[in-house]
């Protein structure tokens, strides 16, 4: 059975006159959520499920790698077990796999005294009733010190791992190959806690919040290695940023929800909300945070104790949700796609403008500093924009732009920075 989300939405939304919610209401969408709220919550919903919905279901399950949590339901349906069955074995040799070498960066780091906060993967899966069950991909640390950044490069280079040369605005990537299975693992090593936004003032917010001398590290034991994390309300205020920025460059599924609903049921009483609800109206992401609460509240079991004044329009949040539930775990938008640094509520030539700069500064992370170059180095980040438009894109400059001022709609439904030109 191969699901069309276009074309079943055709059909609810201009024949049905359905709303979003009746969509997700009377379909597999809503036992699938049941399934995933089951999972965490206290209180067990009873799913029936509708053999016709199986594949369906099955899809949903490899598209957001949840296939443990639907496990449970299909024991009447053999083949489908089997599926799923395989894939809960491979989600699970994959984090013990991440685990070792977790492990191995983090004992680097130790010997060398280098001061690291562990981001995402194993410090998320603790919160899950079984951590296992939680896909990891690749290892994510923040050393925002400058120092120690080029110390830890340095010790990892001595140790067999590889710099990747692609080009990003908060992060230097690391490649290492254990010797013996001969598989290849990723690094990410940050030295922003997430990349740069058109909006300076949340980027100076930001920088501000997550600086070496203000963050005090927590302490996470996960087996037998204790981890340096961020604090309870920093990590609340990164994940949300982690997840915007996903959103805005390439969007993201299901995980990161469960991820951030696992982390405040578990974190509540140690969060300052307060102080997360001063920092996102500095970074102006209110909205967007406004919309993730209320949709984990009416979708993945959030209690209402928690955050119980937040509330949002339902049509937003609907189209939200099932916005997430199209996309794959990390996105769908390719290599191909130009996305913005936030959303424009007109595109114009001075959008496309105040776009370029951006990328200018990420580009030209120290030159940019200097203002009389910035023509220069306008003209060289054009440049590069063509190249990569026709040779790594491979595609049309009237095709790139066309794609930005689609990729701009969906921040505009967030309302993100207010939606400030």
């Amino acid at each position: 059975m191969q699901f069309s989300f276009h074309k079943f939405f055709y059909y609810v939304i201009l024949n049905e006159r359905m709303t979003v919610k009746e969509l997700i209401m009377d379909t597999f969408f809503f036992t699938y959520m049941c399934m995933i709220r089951n999972t965490y919550t206290s209180h067990k919903e009873n799913i029936t499920i509708h053999p016709e919905d199986v594949p369906s279901l099955l899809a949903l399950a490899q598209r957001h790698f949840t296939a443990p949590f639907i496990l449970p339901y299909m024991q009447s349906y053999p083949n489908t077990l089997q599926t799923l069955k395989q894939q809960t074995k491979m989600t699970m040799y994959q984090y013990y796999q991440i685990e070792h070498f977790t492990e191995l960066i983090i004992s680097l780091m130790e010997q060398a005294g280098i001061p690291y906060y562990l981001l995402k993967g194993i410090s998320l899966a603790t919160y899950y009733p079984v951590p296992e069950y939680r896909k990891l991909g690749d290892v994510d640390l923040y050393i925002p010190d400058p120092d120690a950044l080029k110390k830890a490069e340095e010790i990892l280079e001595a140790n067999g791992f590889v710099l990747d040369p692609e080009l990003c605005d908060h992060h230097v990537t690391y490649l290492y190959t254990f010797p013996k299975t001969g598989r290849t693992y990723i690094l990410e090593l940050h030295f922003r806690i997430v990349g740069v936004y058109q909006y300076d003032k949340a980027n100076q917010m930001i920088d501000s919040v997550f600086s070496a001398d203000r963050i005090t590290p927590e302490y996470q034991t996960v087996g037998d290695t204790t981890y340096r994390v961020l604090p309870p309300t920093e990590y609340t205020f990164y994940m949300l940023h982690h997840m915007l920025k996903h959103y805005l460059f390439s969007g993201f599924g299901i995980r990161l929800l469960c991820d951030f609903t696992l982390f405040l049921i578990s974190r509540k009483n140690d969060i300052d909300f307060d102080q997360l609800h001063n920092w996102c109206k500095e970074s102006k992401i209110t909205h967007f945070y406004e919309i993730i609460i209320e949709c984990l509240h009416s979708y993945l079991g959030l209690p209402d104790s928690i955050e119980p004044d937040i509330h949002y329009q339902a049509d937003v949040c609907e189209t939200f949700i099932l916005g997430i539930l199209e996309e794959r775990d990390m996105g769908t938008l390719t290599d191909t796609t130009l996305v913005g640094s936030g959303s424009y509520a007109k595109v114009n030539l001075w959008t496309y403008f105040k776009e370029g700069h951006v990328q200018m500064k990420v580009r030209f992370p120290k030159l940019h500093k200097c203002i009389l170059l910035w023509p220069v180095l306008w003209i060289a980040t054009f440049v590069c924009f063509l190249w990569n438009t026709y040779f790594y894109r491979r595609t049309t400059l009237k095709n790139t732009l066309a794609d930005f001022r689609e990729t701009n709609s969906n921040s505009q439904l967030i309302r993100i920075f207010e939606n400030e030109d």
